[in-house]
Order: structure tokens, then sequence, then C-alpha cells
């Protein structure tokens, strides 16, 4: 019989739990941000799902759906709610459950430390560019091992750093808010690399069975043209979204080639410190978690232009036309588009083949490390239709793509071990609140009791399960 395949669906602590402000938990710097004049929109996460009084109902229906795994993230703020450093008992009792919940069903629980979710107290003291951030996540990370140990199997540290740290100080779209920051978003990569590696180093001191890994947001780079100006523009973008986060987390260090280009680009680097070096290179990942949406398409800056957008206004009429998600550095890169492919309506490019393109390029640049799908799915407008159901055709369809490259890039050798879809309901999409939606299974936030109605992606996923799993076992 072949190893068995995890194969499930994940969520996010702010985007789902709700509760903001129960049994204890303290503010994240999302609750700040979202109760703020800053935020625009006025819609919050202080309900969503409310998967913290919906759990139970939730993991049961992903059991029914032939679901093996189930990915979430810990609210840190839920655990220390203040920069006292006393542990709220009553948090860890919540993940207690949750996880009685997954033993119950015979789910594995895959299980982030932090999704963008930063304590309040971290965010008045400059967020992921304060310097005591790695010291602080790390007493937190080693709460949360020494309390749940090995009833977890699988934990990451750091939700997309790359992804994290590009709303924060480059789009402005996420608190701080910060635009068009390099320095800044240099500094907080280091630094969620070093939280990265400090966890870990509190993981290793337990000797646990589990596992321990990081999640990336971005796949390679890729150009439409082969030329020493377009592989070039490849290369810095790689430097910009993978090789930051990657090379550090999985073999330890930063390659010279690139200190130097971020040198060149007039970075300060005074951040650094030898000692945090020396425990990145004794601390790396026994997995990778790679979130696979699209591609990193770029060409050569010829604009001279520095900026970025992402679900901008003016850019999102949901109609995939004008909507675009841009990138460019100057002298470095910026965003090109290929014609033949579609947007969604969010201007992300869709591409299957990106899924098989990246799994190839992390063997290729790293050879066996185990990877997980950890994130994998599709943003719709949705509204359940006069029989009561969501017809839900372009997300099965994008699935379905998506896990044939995936599956062809695991028969060719490149070590999957899992798969998500994003997400398990719908939940809190960050500023896009809740008529993006990327659920499975549809919530109705009308009614009073947050309805939850399967659509037909949550069968036709079920019904791949059941195939995939019969085939494993002939």
């Amino acid at each position: 019989m072949k190893e068995k395949m995890l194969m499930g669906s994940a969520s996010a602590a702010y985007q789902a739990e709700g509760a903001w402000n129960q049994d204890g938990k303290g503010a994240s710097i999302w609750d700040d941000f979202c109760h703020s004049e800053a935020n625009e929109t006025g819609i919050t996460g202080d309900v969503s799902c409310d998967f913290y009084h919906h759990y139970a109902e939730d993991i049961r229906m992903m059991a029914e759906g032939n679901q093996n795994t189930f990915r979430f993230s810990i609210s840190w703020s839920r655990i220390v709610p203040k920069e006292d450093r006393v542990v709220n008992e009553k948090g860890l009792e919540f993940y207690d459950k949750v996880l009685d919940e997954c033993e119950k069903y015979g789910i594995i629980p895959n299980v982030t430390l932090v999704h963008y979710d930063l304590p309040d107290y971290i965010g008045r003291k400059g967020g992921w560019c304060y310097d005591g951030v790695s010291d602080e996540f790390a007493y937190y990370a080693s709460v949360v091992f020494k309390h749940y140990g090995d009833r977890i199997p699988l934990y990451v540290t750091v939700n997309e750093p790359n992804h994290n740290a590009y709303c924060d100080y480059l789009v402005g779209n996420y608190p701080p808010n910060e635009k068009n920051n390099l320095q800044d978003y240099a500094h907080c990569g280091y630094n969620m690399m070093v939280c990265n590696a400090k966890a870990i180093m509190e993981f290793r001191k337990l000797n646990l069975k589990a596992k321990i890994g990081i999640v990336q947001g971005a796949g390679p780079s890729q150009s439409l043209y082969e030329t020493p100006e377009y592989q070039q523009a490849v290369k810095y973008c790689d430097y910009f979204c993978n090789d930051w986060v990657l090379d550090p987390a999985i073999l330890g260090y930063y390659k010279e080639d690139f200190v130097e280009a971020i040198k060149a680009k007039g970075i300060d680097l005074s951040f650094v410190k030898k000692e945090d070096l020396e425990i990145m290179k004794e601390n790396t990942i026994d997995f990778l978690g790679q979130n696979i949406y699209s591609r990193n398409l770029v060409k050569p800056n010829t604009s001279g232009v520095t900026a970025f957008t992402v679900n901008n206004k003016g850019n999102n009429d949901g109609t995939g036309k004008t909507a675009r998600e841009t990138r460019a550095i100057e002298g470095w890169f910026e965003t090109d588009r290929d014609p033949n492919t579609k947007l969604n309506p969010w201007g992300r490019e869709i591409y299957p083949r990106c899924a098989y393109v990246t799994l190839t390029k992390r063997k290729e640049r790293y050879g066996d490390i185990p990877i997980y799908v950890t994130e994998n799915g599709h943003g719709m407008y949705e509204s359940v239709d006069d029989n009561g159901e969501v017809n839900d055709e372009a997300r099965i369809d994008f699935l379905e793509n998506y896990l044939y490259w995936i599956m062809k890039a695991k028969e060719e050798g490149v070590n999957v071990k899992g798969y998500y879809v994003w997400s398990n309901t719908d939940l809190y999409s960050w500023i896009n609140g809740y008529k993006k939606r990327y659920g499975l299974v549809f919530v109705d936030y009308e009614d009073k009791n947050l309805k939850r109605i399967p659509k037909k992606s949550y069968y036709w996923y079920k019904e791949y399960i059941r195939k995939y799993m019969d085939n494993m076992d002939n």
C-alpha cells in the first residue's frame, strides 16, 4: 500500500474564529486595524463564520467530505494575550477541543503559529520590524509546543512571510499599512526568518515526533521570453518573492548573490546579527508548506517605477478585465501579462500549470524536501439558488485543473505529501470582506445561526478524495 496522502482543507484564526474578545483573548493587530478609521470598509472579522462556536460542526462536515486533514492556525493573542507573557488557559482549552474533534474523526491537524494576526502589543512596538519580536515569538511557540506536543504532528511557524511583508509594507493594505517601503520590507522579512529559526530551536529542545515547517505563498518566477534581460528579471523577482524565505528556512543561509543584490539596492542591512545567522544555520525546517494560486510572470523593468498594487480601489470591479495584481521594482523587474490566460475577478492569473512548475522547481533547488500544498483555491462571488444549492462549477474546474498538475508533479517524483483546499468554509477574506468566497461550504451570513450549506465543490472534492484513496489502496 502506498503512503497515505493527506487531503483536506484550511482556514486561519482571524479569518474564521470570531469571538475576538471572548475567554481572555487579547487584541491582534487585525482587531486594532479593523476597529480603526484606517479600515475604510468598516468590515471586521469580529464574528466571521464563528468557527469558535461552530468548530464541531465544521470538523464533522470535513470528515463527512472524506477529508483526513485540517489546516488551521492558532491565535497568538488568544494564548498570550498581553506582553506580561501570562498564558491564557482558556485559549489553550479551545484548541484542545478543536484537536479532540479532529481525533474523533481521524483528521490530522496541520497547525500554523501565526497567520498574519500578530498581538497588538507587538504591533505597537513595530510589529514584524520590532527587533524583540523573535524572542516573543519563541516564547509563544514554546508554550504551544509544550502544551500540545505530538497531538499536533505538523507545525508551521509563519504563514506566507513574503505576502505578509508585501501587504504590510509595500501595498499598504494590511496593518501597519505602509506603502513602497522596501527598507521595512527587508527588515520585516529578516525578522520573520529569525522568528522561524528561534521557534524551531524551541521545538527541537522537546524531541517531539512531530515535524515543523514554514508556509511559502509565492511560486517561482517565470517570463514569456528566454532572453538574458528577461531571465535577469526572473532572478530578481525570485530574490524578492522566494529566496529570502526559502534559502534560510531550508538551507540555513542567504546566498551571497542575493545579499549583494540587496545591498546594491540601497537597503541598510544593519539589522542583521551574526548570532541570528548562526541560529538560522542550525535550525532549518522539516517540510515546506507551499500555497499555490498563480505564477509570478515578469519582464524587465522599463518603466523606471517601483510600485505595488493588489485589490486596490478602481482595479477590482469583479469582471477580471481591469483588475490587476502588479509588482515593479526599478531596475529589477515588473509584472507582465499573458493575454492567453484568464484573470479571476481580483486580478489574479488562473494558470493551473504553475502548480507543476512550482513543485518541480522546488525539488530542483532544494532536493527531496517533503512538500504540503497548504492552500489552493478560487475566490468567487456566490449566492444560494432557488433550489437552496450553490453551484460553483468554476471552482470545481479550478481545483480539478490544479490538482491534475499537482498529481503529475507527485507522480514524477516530487515529494508531495498533502493537499489543502482554501478554504473549508467561507470566511473573512481580509480587506475583501465577505463577498469574496473561497469555501467548499457556503456560510449564510444573514442567518442568525450562520447556516452552513455544502457547495457543489464540496461534493466534488468528497468524490475526488474517495477515488484517489481507492486507487492508492490498489
